[in-house]
């Protein structure tokens, strides 16, 4: 399972055909809007769509079935580069320890695919990291995530 979040709301039928596109032929995908979770029946792969409070970074894309779709290794990074490609949108995917070097359970850390370039990022203090810390009015800071350093990722 993997969740990445992206830049633009995209509708179920984009969404769908990207992962048509990248994933092997003939595996059934399942994409549908946030409903609680996945069916009892997901098919081969099951994407949810879940509408975040950010408005910088809309949409959230919750991943499951991906470990044997023909996508390889690291098959969030390479969703995320063809949903920037496909898509035009900026991506955030969780932290692979196989490409920086940060505790993967910091919450707060992300890759981001930003302009087509993939950087180490922070997400402390936006909408995306909850209610939890010095929020505003309405219960969250809406400060925007941050690019730490760029990262080279190699997913050959």
């Amino acid at each position: 399972m993997f969740s990445i979040t992206v830049s633009r709301a995209l509708g179920v039928a984009d969404v769908r055909a990207t992962f048509e596109e990248s994933v092997r032929p003939g595996l059934r995908t399942v994409v549908e809007l946030d409903g609680g979770g996945p069916p009892d029946l997901t098919g081969d792969l099951w994407v949810g769509l879940v509408v975040t409070t950010d408005p910088a970074w809309p949409l959230s894309l919750d991943v499951l079935g991906a470990d044997d779709c023909g996508l390889g290794p690291h098959p969030d990074l390479r969703v995320a580069e063809r949903l920037a490609e496909c898509h035009g949108v900026d991506v955030l995917c969780g932290v692979d320890p196989a490409f920086v070097d940060v505790d993967p359970q910091d919450p707060y850390y992300r890759l981001a695919l930003v302009g087509g370039r993939w950087y180490l990022a922070s997400t402390a203090g936006t909408r995306l990291a909850g209610p939890y810390a010095a929020p505003d009015e309405d219960g969250f800071r809406d400060d925007p995530v941050e690019l730490i350093r760029q990262v080279e990722m190699d997913l050959r």
